[in-house]
């Protein structure tokens, strides 16, 4: 029912309209406009607040339309778009992030697309519309460019969900030392833009640079509005980019009942919109960046394996992106967020060394962090085996503040279900006379690696030899003697 309800939301026409459409336009310097120039959206100046009607509208090829507005030849330009709309409002988070943009920049002129009437369309028409729209984007900077003396060096371009490929299809338009400064795609389109060409959709051809924010690509169980493949020169993947926490799929049940078919896209836009939210928070909370690491997928990730800023394979999500330029293949930037602002969280790598294994095992523990800044909940992990020993078992840990420096590790193997059924695997390994609390592992050491500060420690048991850990016991690790941490000579911001 729900795959069926997002469908006909996704595909309200069953025509696949393609969105290749006439690219033949181009701006060249100092060109007169067509003689019958019509543009099919509108450009707003904000000033503050959150009511569209107290921005003024700035009329391409109408100079006196600046001066009206006030519009600052010597400011550079954040252009904010706009994606598929289900009714004719401006969305809040559009003055959220023109407002942060406004106060994080200062002197900058924030102006909004208004395509509306081309989005408030079935879905596959407004996708195709958004090549029209790329043009009239296009069409304004390049008269800003003319009469306002506009240099493309200092264009940003916003665009979110249909809005990023916009702004991708305007871009196009600059080639050479033309070219737009930045785009960035919050969770660009995915129906009907996945798998095509660069010049059908956002790609790093459109800027100089260009960074994108993948939050809601979805999965074989529930498609999702994002796209999943790489369009950007920096992409970012938070939570491996399908869903989000606190976007909770459960939800739209109780969300249909409550609010009836407008339901299912106030569940649905919440994964989406975390791609909004995230880089807007990044202009707010500029103490707290949110750090993505490069990783060959979101499973490798998972196991810790990726906390590595060396050769500036970390960077900063949203609007402090550090500017790159990687090969085409290259990985994306993986991370975890918290459910609510700031999103930032701590990433934390534990590499558990056991004893006497002579056979793989999967285990299931909880582990307890302490440190100076305190100390984390009990977090349940996974421990994978790492490729190339039998010894050596990893896993991704994540704790919501800073704890400083770390004193001790404390592991906790109480969950009988898990160990119940994989304990068949291990009898045979380690000693066992038919009772399941006779059965341990025997932990060697325990190394932790910091993503954010790129610190590592290890830790010993607290006899200095292989601590035994049984079900339903604890066993802590201190800092072992004879080590010390390293942190890179890297910074991680």
């Amino acid at each position: 029912m729900i795959m069926r309800v997002l469908s006909a939301l996704l595909l309200v026409s069953a025509a696949a309209a393609s969105v290749r459409g006439d690219a033949n336009f181009t701006a060249e310097p100092h060109s007169a406009p067509p003689v019958k120039t019509v543009l099919k959206s509108s450009f707003h100046l904000y000033y503050e607040g959150n009511v569209f009607e107290e921005t003024c509208t700035v009329v391409p090829f109408r100079s006196e339309s600046l001066h009206r507005c006030a519009y600052n030849r010597s400011d550079p330009l954040v252009l904010i778009i706009h994606g598929w709309r289900l009714n004719g409002l401006m969305e809040p988070w559009i003055f959220r992030l023109a407002s942060a943009l406004k106060v994080r920049l200062g002197q900058v002129n924030v102006l909004i697309s208004d395509w509306r009437k081309l989005a408030l369309q079935p879905y596959p028409i407004a996708a195709k519309n958004s090549r029209q729209v790329g043009r009239d984007v296009a069409m304004l900077l390049k008269w800003l460019e003319e009469v306002a003396q506009l240099s493309m060096n200092d264009v940003h371009l916003i665009g979110y969900s249909l809005g990023a490929h916009v702004a991708g299809f305007a871009g196009s338009h600059f080639r050479g030392l033309r070219k737009v400064g930045r785009i960035t795609g919050l969770d660009p389109a995915g129906p009907h833009f996945e798998g095509q060409p660069s010049f059908d959709r956002l790609s790093p051809d459109d800027a100089q640079f260009v960074d994108a924010i993948h939050t809601f690509t979805g999965s074989s169980l529930m498609p999702g509005l994002g796209i999943k493949q790489s369009v950007a020169h920096v992409d970012f993947y938070p939570n491996g980019g399908s869903f989000q926490p606190g976007c909770q799929m459960l939800d739209i049940y109780s969300n249909v009942f409550q609010y009836g078919l407008q339901g299912v896209p106030k569940t649905i836009r919440c994964a989406h919109e975390r791609a909004l939210n995230l880089f807007t928070d990044s202009l707010i909370n500029t103490s707290q960046p949110i750090i993505g690491f490069r990783c060959r997928d979101d499973s490798t990730f998972n196991k810790g394996l990726c906390l590595d800023c060396k050769q500036m394979r970390c960077n900063t999500l949203g609007f402090d992106v550090r500017r790159e330029h990687v090969g085409r293949s290259a990985e994306g930037l993986y991370l975890r967020t918290g459910s609510l602002a700031p999103y930032r969280v701590f990433h934390y790598q534990i590499k558990v060394l056991l004893k006497n294994l002579i056979q793989p095992v999967e285990a299931s523990l909880s582990v307890l962090l302490k440190g100076t800044g305190g100390e984390s909940p009990q977090l349940p992990i996974i421990l994978h085996q790492e490729s190339g020993g039998l010894k050596s078992f990893t896993s991704l840990l994540v704790v919501s503040s800073d704890l400083g420096q770390l004193s001790s590790v404390r592991l906790v193997w109480k969950d009988e279900l898990v160990w119940s059924s994989w304990m068949r695997r291990v009898r045979n390994i380690m000693s066992w006379n038919g009772s399941d609390q006779d059965v341990e592992l025997s932990v060697w050491r325990i190394l932790i690696k910091s993503g954010e500060k790129q610190e590592t420690c290890w830790f010993c048991g607290v006899s200095g030899e292989a601590s035994r850990l049984r079900i339903s016991e604890e066993q802590e690790f201190t800092r072992c003697p004879d080590t010390h941490s390293s942190a890179s000579t890297q910074s991680v911001y």
